[in-house]
């Protein structure tokens, strides 16, 4: 079995395991997204992991069985116009801050630091040992950073 990673120019990341037949996909890949052929890019990739494992001293060869007819693969169908229209619609998703990776919103900071400082708070109050304070520094830190993130969004905004 070979791992074959395939980005498609959609953004989209998609992987499986195939048995190569003959050097080949043994049947047309397409995007899981926007329908786009992937086969060829599959291909090179299996072309790439046999150079290597041919290359590769003391390891031992795989006989390639043979294939069951000798049918070409059927062309594969192109994207379906609906498709096309919401591939080409959508905008591009960026990685990174402010990105599709950007999970974290900038008021779960601030919560999480007004929740941590509270507490440490009460426990101070509560036990009447200033020890408990030290958990401010993280309280005011996570509210920094919730200000900072609110501010560095909203001129992104103000600049598009």
């Amino acid at each position: 079995m070979i791992p074959v990673k395939i980005l498609c120019g959609c953004g989209q990341k998609y992987a499986f395991d195939i048995e190569p037949v003959e050097g080949r996909m043994p049947a047309p890949v397409q995007c899981p997204v926007c329908g786009a052929d992937g086969t060829a890019a599959a291909d090179s990739i299996i072309a790439q992991a046999l150079a290597v494992e041919g290359a590769a001293p003391g390891v031992a060869r795989l006989r390639a069985t043979p294939a069951l007819a000798a049918v070409a693969p059927p062309a594969p169908a192109p994207p379906s116009p609906a498709a096309a229209a919401r591939a080409a619609a959508r905008p591009q998703q960026e990685w990174g801050p402010g990105g599709q990776g950007d999970t974290w919103k900038w008021w779960y900071y601030i919560l999480a630091g007004v929740c941590i400082g509270g507490y440490d708070i009460w426990r101070t109050v509560e036990t009447g040992r200033i020890k408990y304070l030290g958990g401010l520094f993280l309280a005011v830190f996570l509210v920094a950073i919730g200000v900072w993130d609110f501010q560095r969004k909203r001129k992104k905004r103000a600049g598009n």
